[in-house]
């Protein structure tokens, strides 16, 4: 029954990503390639990562990209890589870097920690393949929206350690995570859904009672331990988060969301273990606002804050040395 909800939803939420993408002015730029990639970190299988490339690609040396790798919503249950497109258009306009976007595989078919696991394949991968897409993962990044913001904390945390795993390897291709953008993302898991909702006098509902309840319950199972790091990195062990987060960090939160509490306190804790928090809460949305269609009318604060959180991956990406570096 889990699958047949999630694939009507699944329908519902193309129809209206459809309309954002292909029938609101300005149209965000087409996937420049698409690669299929192995999943080589827990479970076996495949998935897509997309590939957003600026006009001043090149896939030869010596000027190398830095990488923003996207992770998108849908509550881990629907949504696709090409969600985000028009915010990898608005990368690759004001900078040179190559955005690539992973499709990760969705519950409840592949429930909690499948998800993570594919993305940190997706990081690795492209890591090992850095020269031939002409990659400066020096400069990597990760950005996410909703589950995606979840998946970007989660998947540092994962790709810490299997980094730990891999430093006895011999010619391994290791890259640097610099920077995190996180859009709305959920961080304490611990929490019911009722509890969010009232943790937020402001709340602006969006998201229908019944959606929630199919993404829970198609991601959490069987029931997973809900302090977990990999699902609430808000409560992580300080020394994890010093260790597995980047220094620098951009968190874009709605004043109308129910996850707002728990990111402000999130945002707090970072700071207080040193890192640098930069970002804002938007007045006057709710959770996702920047993902519904515009068609001619256009978004003001959705081009605002991809602007703010732009010049936040500006800061740490800088003009970076262009080197592949590997364990030896």
């Amino acid at each position: 029954m889990l699958r047949i909800k999630a694939f009507v939803f699944r329908v519902l939420q193309s129809i209206f990503t459809l309309c954002d993408l292909h029938l609101s002015h300005p149209l965000p730029q087409r996937v420049s390639f698409t690669r299929t990639i192995p999943s080589s970190t827990g479970s076996t299988g495949s998935f897509d990562i997309l590939f957003y490339t600026p006009s001043s690609y090149s896939q030869n040396p010596p000027k190398r990209h830095p990488i923003l790798i996207n992770f998108h919503g849908g509550g881990f249950s629907i949504g696709h890589a090409r969600d985000d497109a028009r915010w990898a258009t608005a990368v690759i306009n004001r900078t040179s870097a190559v955005v690539v976007s992973v499709n990760y595989r969705l519950a409840p078919e592949y429930p909690f920690p499948v998800g993570i696991e594919d993305c940190v394949s997706a990081v690795l991968w492209l890591w090992q393949h850095a020269d031939e897409f002409n990659l400066d993962i020096s400069r990597t990044a990760f950005s996410g929206f909703s589950a995606g913001g979840n998946l970007a904390y989660a998947v540092a945390i994962r790709l810490h350690e299997e980094l730990a795993k891999m430093k006895a390897q011999q010619d391994v291709r290791i890259g640097q995570l610099v920077g995190l953008v996180v859009f709305y993302g959920s961080v304490d898991w611990r929490q019911s859904r009722a509890e969010r909702d009232a943790s937020n006098p402001n709340l602006i509902p969006v998201i229908p009672a019944n959606l929630f309840k199919l993404f829970d319950e198609s991601y959490l199972y069987p029931t997973p331990d809900m302090s977990s790091p990999l699902l609430s990195p808000g409560i992580a062990p300080s020394q994890l988060l010093k260790d597995a987060l980047p220094d620098h960090l951009v968190m874009i939160n709605c004043a109308g969301d129910q996850l707002l509490a728990e990111n402000e306190v999130f945002k707090t804790r970072l700071r207080s273990l040193g890192k640098t928090v930069e970002g804002c809460i938007i007045e006057g949305v709710g959770h996702a606002w920047d993902k519904k269609p515009s068609f001619k009318r256009g978004n003001v604060k959705r081009d605002e804050a991809y602007e703010l959180a732009i010049k936040g991956l500006e800061g740490v990406w800088g003009k970076g040395d262009g080197l592949v570096r590997r364990n030896s």
